[in-house]
C-alpha cells in the first residue's frame, strides 16, 4: 500500500558548498604545527585587549576564518564562522577582529610553510585576550 505517496520522491536539494561570503565549514582547518599556532596566539593575546563589557569568566565564543599574505598580514577581513548566541559575543567578535588587525604582521609564521597557514580557522574566547 503506497498510502498516497508518489512512486519516486524527488531528490533532496543539494547543500551549497560555500556561503556567499566564501566561508566553507566543510574545509578542514590548516594543518600547522601546534607550536606555530601557539606562538601566533601568544602574540595575539599580548597585543589585543578584552572589550570592557566582556569579563574573562563570560562563556562566549566566536569563530573566525583568517586569510593571510606571505608576509604575515591579513589578506582580507576575517570571515565570521559562528559563535555564541549572546550579545557579548558581538563585542568579543569586534575585539578579535580589531586585535587581528592591530597585531600584524605575524612574523612568527614560517614563510616556507605558507601553504599551511595562509587560511586559519580560529576560535576566540575571553581567555584569548589580555586584561
Amino acid at each position: 500500500v503506497v498510502l498516497g505517496l508518489p512512486a519516486e520522491l524527488p531528490p533532496l536539494a543539494a547543500k551549497p558548498d560555500k556561503s556567499e561570503d566564501g566561508f566553507d565549514p566543510t574545509t578542514a582547518a590548516a594543518d600547522v604545527k601546534s607550536s606555530v599556532i601557539a606562538e601566533f596566539r601568544r602574540h595575539l593575546k599580548n597585543c589585543s585587549k578584552l572589550p570592557a563589557s566582556v569579563q574573562p569568566s563570560d562563556h562566549v565564543m566566536v569563530k573566525l576564518r583568517v586569510y593571510l599574505t606571505q608576509d604575515g598580514r591579513l589578506a582580507a577581513d576575517p570571515v565570521i564562522g559562528g559563535g555564541s548566541a549572546n550579545p557579548k559575543a558581538i563585542e568579543l567578535l569586534q575585539g578579535a577582529i580589531a586585535g587581528l588587525k592591530q597585531c600584524q604582521p605575524y612574523r612568527m609564521l614560517p614563510a616556507d610553510r605558507y601553504g599551511e597557514w595562509k587560511v586559519l580557522d580560529l576560535d576566540f574566547t575571553p581567555k584569548d585576550f589580555s586584561g
